[in-house]
């Protein structure tokens, strides 16, 4: 099972530094503006659903990986990963259970049955909405200013999040605070980029979705 989230993360949140072109690091002012926009955003935001395009780069691998699929949150513990090209498998979390499917077989455990499991939660959601990454102590945080968006540099300080990712990149709108593309870099060279698209802010969304 810890292969299949492994995967899965490894699969998940256009190739480095998706957003555009340099970056400068944000002044102390700027800093706390962007952590009070993002934490405005996110408490505004009770559900919502994207499509997403995901491109993986393997360290061992001239071509890169594009996966496209759906995504659903709901505040503040609810997300549903649905890969539909070019596979179809689901991650879930209701904030208590976890649920993974692939095909006609559903395999559901408790978050807290792991540390990882919970740490991998965290991540996911926290690279949705914000909430728990940009001010957490298991990070240590930058936060670089560039001509379109905002981006926040999270280095894991936790071993659970350390031996999977080396960094994790958020890049923020300036206009509405949101998240809107992840990256990923791995410990073993890997990289992972996710673009949110059509976004859908506080839609009607059924818990039964996060329980496949």
């Amino acid at each position: 099972m810890f292969k299949r989230i492994a995967i899965l993360y490894g699969l998940l949140l256009p190739m480095a530094m998706f957003a555009q072109s340099s970056y400068k690091k944000a002044t102390e002012d700027q800093k706390n503006e962007i952590i009070a926009g993002i934490k405005q955003a996110s408490a505004g935001m009770k559900t919502m659903a994207c499509n997403f395009t995901q491109v993986k780069e393997l360290s061992f691998m001239d071509e890169k990986v594009t996966s496209e699929g759906k995504m659903w949150y709901k505040q503040a513990n609810k997300i549903r990963w649905e890969y539909t090209k070019p596979y179809t498998y689901v991650f879930a979390t209701d904030g208590t259970n976890i649920y993974t499917n692939s095909g006609n077989n559903t395999v559901k455990m408790p978050v807290k049955s792991s540390k990882l499991f919970s740490e991998i939660s965290k991540v996911m959601i926290g690279g949705v909405s914000g909430n728990g990454l940009i001010d957490s102590p298991d990070f240590s945080t930058q936060f670089n200013e560039g001509d379109n968006d905002y981006q926040v540099v999270l280095t894991p300080l936790k071993k659970e999040v350390k031996d999977l990712f080396s960094a994790i990149h958020l890049y923020i709108g300036k206009k509405d605070y949101r998240i809107h593309a992840v990256d990923l870099l791995e410990k073993n060279g890997d990289q992972t980029s996710i673009r949110l698209k059509n976004m859908q802010i506080n839609i009607a969304v059924g818990d039964e979705v996060f329980i496949h």
